[in-house]
């Protein structure tokens, strides 16, 4: 029968795991929030592209004021994915915060157990 120490240790490595996939979640909903935003980003290039190519001479009003909404569109886009990209980036910096503060935790509090795991690593991998 596992000691209660050895019980703890598996607990907290489920609760590493839970964790992991937590956090790869949270990278894929990071990750559809990019391509959707590239996706609108380009759609609306595209359409710019289309009234730049038409002469000044030959353009409408209303083709000049879609033309500065869409720069409009096309700007907040952009800094939406900066603002995006660098939560991401927060993200990963607190996550690996957390990973540190996590192991020390585990080291204090299982040095023995955590050694024995090492050296039964070391072994395996030899």
């Amino acid at each position: 029968m596992p000691s209660c120490s050895e019980l703890t240790m598996k607990l907290f490595r489920i609760e590493r795991i839970r964790d992991i996939l937590v956090r790869r979640e949270s990278e894929l909903r990071y990750m559809m929030d990019d391509i959707q935003l590239c996706k609108e980003i380009t759609r609306l290039k595209q359409e710019l592209q289309k009234l730049v190519s038409i002469p000044d001479k030959d353009k409408s009003k209303e083709d000049r004021e879609r033309e500065e909404k869409l720069l409009q569109q096309i700007n907040k886009l952009v800094e939406t994915r900066d603002f995006l990209v660098d939560d991401v980036e927060f993200e990963r910096l607190r996550e690996r915060e957390e990973d540190r503060e996590m192991a020390a935790f585990l080291q204090s509090k299982f040095p023995k157990a955590l050694a024995a795991k090492g050296e039964s690593n070391q072994k395996a991998g030899s």
